[in-house]
């Protein structure tokens, strides 16, 4: 079918549908599809009033797709707006479903498909419905009994959308061909639109999917296993806010309940990964190939892992970290066994326990990772090297005034001139580019620190949170040392002091990041200046002996400096940080204390 017999079909739909209803209906959108390409445009679809609003759709072509016969399987994208690369989409913006899907189609390893992207609700005028995707997306429980279109909001995909594109395109229409993908709320809408309907999805791909409430969900909407296939992932660095263990423990139910791993559930932890669509693309080749692929792979291997190590080998363990069991397929495709169960050798160096294999040094030395798969004995040894010596902090001869004028500072002795090594620095073109200076001091009352910012562009704005801007981000661990030496600021907002500011440029006053919610007598300045901008704090002895539960005697603080520019790119480069972020497994133990 050519690119005008298509059209002509989409618009003869609408007709047709806009003939079904009733006079005091609202009438459907007049505007017609547009096709770009391998991609068309939709006007706004409206349900009835079924769901939250009306959905703009979105339809990816493969490459090809007229110059053949084929029938092809199709993937409903939820979250439509922000899931394919047009109209001006970035790299930050967007998850990108079709670039993974080519590459893989290009090398052969999965069946072209179909891609749908649904965008989210809006209303007739054109705006974000009202609660859109906690409506659709969030089935009804009993224990939040709170509005949820979600039965509705299927309906319309499975009796509108889904038979428009059957009649339209050339598709697979079989449940085992047709599936629903999501990110965060729309990955737990893809779970349960397939886990409930297996007549019209057999496949789900739940990205980051929030179920912190999959045991209820089971509970309230019991049934046998369905015959559908269910790909899982979710970032290490997503168990702050409580996805990666709800994504581990309701992997580790469907297996309870029949479903095997590699063959109809793919788990798979995205090491060092956060909620963001980046990582999710990071995911996506994975997930697109247990989905859509054209042949079983070939099983090459386990290895015991660290979830945040971006490495294979020996774990270096200077932080809290989490160990699991992940199988090899054809050496690149991974999974995440969460059946696994591990066993440590000498808890005397570390410990293994708590929540997902959470494993702690004691003290230097080594220890053994053991865990059993198909009857064969997987290792892996993990070193804990000697925790980071402490600095002294300086005390101030005479007082700081915290005004961003840095002129009563003797020196700034520590120096950070460039991104550390092996963290990505992409962006980074020099010490011009980005660079600075800071001291840490303290005089009877205030722990001080001071920073001098080289940039050469500044890009500040009082809108934005400061990490996606120039800015500056102080993290301040005043804990008793057996919290502080470990400590990783996983929950940061908890654990740790974060001072985070923006440059204000003449004529401003801006404020911390949210400074309602920081402890008194605080002072924090950040001016622009010249060649950059210059930052001042002030934290209290009050605050400092609260959390370490009497007169404090170390503190650990890390500094980190953001430079978006107009290249932001992921964070690689953008990001200076004098010691390594403690959540990340670069981090040293006890790195950047400070001694009274």
């Amino acid at each position: 079918m050519n690119h005008r017999m298509r059209l002509l079909l989409i618009v003869s739909v609408f007709a047709l549908a806009a003939c079904d209803r009733s006079a005091s209906d609202t009438p459907p959108a007049t505007a017609r599809p547009v096709e770009q390409g391998r991609y068309i445009f939709m006007p706004p679809m409206d349900d009835g009033g079924i769901s939250s609003g009306l959905h703009a759709v979105t339809i990816c072509l493969p490459a090809g797709y007229d110059a053949t016969d084929r029938r092809y399987p199709v993937l409903y994208l939820l979250d439509g707006e922000a899931a394919l690369m047009t109209r001006g989409n970035g790299v930050g913006a967007t998850i990108g479903y079709e670039m993974a899907h080519d590459q893989l189609v290009h090398d052969g390893l999965i069946h072209p498909a179909i891609l749908v992207a649904v965008h989210n609700g809006s209303t007739p005028q054109g705006g974000a419905a009202r609660g859109n995707r906690g409506l659709d997306y969030r089935p009804w429980l009993p224990s939040v009994n709170q509005e949820s279109r979600a039965e509705g909001y299927f309906t319309f995909l499975s009796t509108q959308l889904k038979p428009m594109i059957d009649r339209t395109y050339r598709t697979k229409p079989e449940p085992a061909s047709t599936g629903v993908a999501g990110f965060s709320a729309s990955g737990l809408g893809a779970f349960w639109m397939t886990y409930l309907h297996p007549e019209v999805f057999g496949m789900a791909l739940c990205q980051s999917p929030d179920l912190r409430m999959a045991e209820e969900f089971f509970a309230t909407y019991p049934r046998p296993k369905p015959p559908v296939r269910l790909w899982i992932d979710v970032g290490s660095r997503e168990i702050a806010i409580g996805l990666l263990v709800a994504c581990y423990d309701a992997s580790r139910a469907l297996i309870a309940q029949g479903f095997r791993q590699n063959v109809d559930l793919a788990f798979q932890i995205g090491r060092n990964h956060g909620h963001e669509k980046f990582n999710c693309n990071q995911r996506m080749r994975a997930a697109l190939y247990f989905l859509l692929r054209t042949q079983e792979p070939t099983f090459t291997g386990a290895e015991i892992v660290e979830i945040d190590a971006t490495t294979q080998g020996p774990i270096h363990l200077s932080r809290p970290g989490r160990a699991v069991l992940e199988t090899r397929y054809d050496e690149w495709f991974r999974l995440t066994d969460c059946t696994a169960v591990l066993m440590i050798s000498d808890p005397a160096n570390v410990t293994l326990g708590g929540v997902l294999n959470e494993l702690r040094p004691v003290g230097p030395g080594s220890a053994t990772l053991t865990a059993m798969h198909t009857g064969r004995e997987i290792t892996q040894t993990v070193t804990v090297p000697p925790v980071m010596a402490p600095m002294a902090c300086a005390v101030l001869e005479r007082p700081v005034t915290v005004d961003g004028d840095l002129s009563e500072w003797q020196a700034l002795p520590i120096d950070v001139t460039g991104p550390r090594a092996g963290e990505p620095a992409s962006a980074w073109t020099g010490p011009a580019d980005l660079s600075y200076r800071f001291a840490c001091a303290h005089d009877e009352r205030f722990l001080y620190l001071a920073i001098q910012t080289t940039d050469d562009l500044i890009a500040s704005t009082a809108e934005l949170d400061p990490w996606f801007q120039d800015g500056v981000e102080v993290r301040i661990d005043a804990r008793p040392s057996s919290e502080r030496l470990l400590g990783g600021g996983a929950e940061e907002f908890k654990e740790l002091l974060l001072l985070a500011m923006s440059p204000a440029k003449a004529g401003e006053t801006r404020q911390p990041f949210q400074v309602a919610k920081l402890p008194p007598g605080i002072a924090a300045v950040c001016v622009a200046t010249a060649i950059g901008h210059q930052t001042e704090l002030a934290i209290p002895f009050a605050y400092l002996d609260e959390q370490a539960g009497g007169p404090w005697c170390d503190v650990r603080v890390n500094v980190v400096v953001n430079d978006l520019d107009d290249d932001y790119s992921g964070f690689r480069g953008d990001k200076l940080w004098w010691q390594a972020d403690w959540r990340t497994p670069g981090s040293a133990w006890g790195s950047g204390t400070f001694t009274r």
